[in-house]
């Protein structure tokens, strides 16, 4: 039995390591300009199970927003870690839908955003969050550029 389990085990984690791969087109520094907004994003390349994320909105030079993400391997695939505040676990959204240009995470049960989205479009990365806030549908898109990392 432990032999056909580890076999198993063997098996699926190159789909896993694909699966991850697949989100290499996040991976880099983003920004998004609106008005006095300045929307910032930053995502490692995919390594070891894992994509880590940092992301803030400053407004007439100060930070008004920040938090940290990650891209992870759980019991049921990939999910993304949103954490805002330091020393919370943060909320996972479930990975329901992934291809080399788009990826969807979702948790129903989150207060907003319940859906995160973010897709590969030319000179960027588009990304929306979206939801039922206070009982009415509600967007918010992040058409970011990509920028230096330096």
């Amino acid at each position: 039995m432990r032999i056909l389990f580890l076999s198993i085990l063997v098996c699926l984690t190159p789909t896993f390591a694909a699966e991850l791969d697949a989100l290499r087109f996040m991976s880099g520094c983003w920004e998004v300009k609106e008005g006095a907004l300045l929307t910032e994003e930053q995502w490692s390349k995919p390594a070891g199970e894992t994509m880590l994320g940092a992301s803030r909105i400053t407004k007439a030079g100060k930070t008004v927003f920040s938090e940290f993400m990650r891209i992870e391997k759980t019991v049921d695939g990939f999910a993304y870690r949103a954490r805002i505040l330091p020393g919370q676990p943060g909320t996972l959204f479930k990975m329901i839908r992934s291809t080399d240009t788009e990826v969807v995470f979702e948790d129903p049960t989150h207060d907003f955003p319940q859906r995160i989205i973010y897709r590969k479009v030319e000179g960027g990365l588009f990304a929306r969050i979206e939801g039922i806030d206070k009982g009415k549908p509600r967007g918010v898109d992040y058409p970011m550029t990509a920028v230096s990392c330096k």
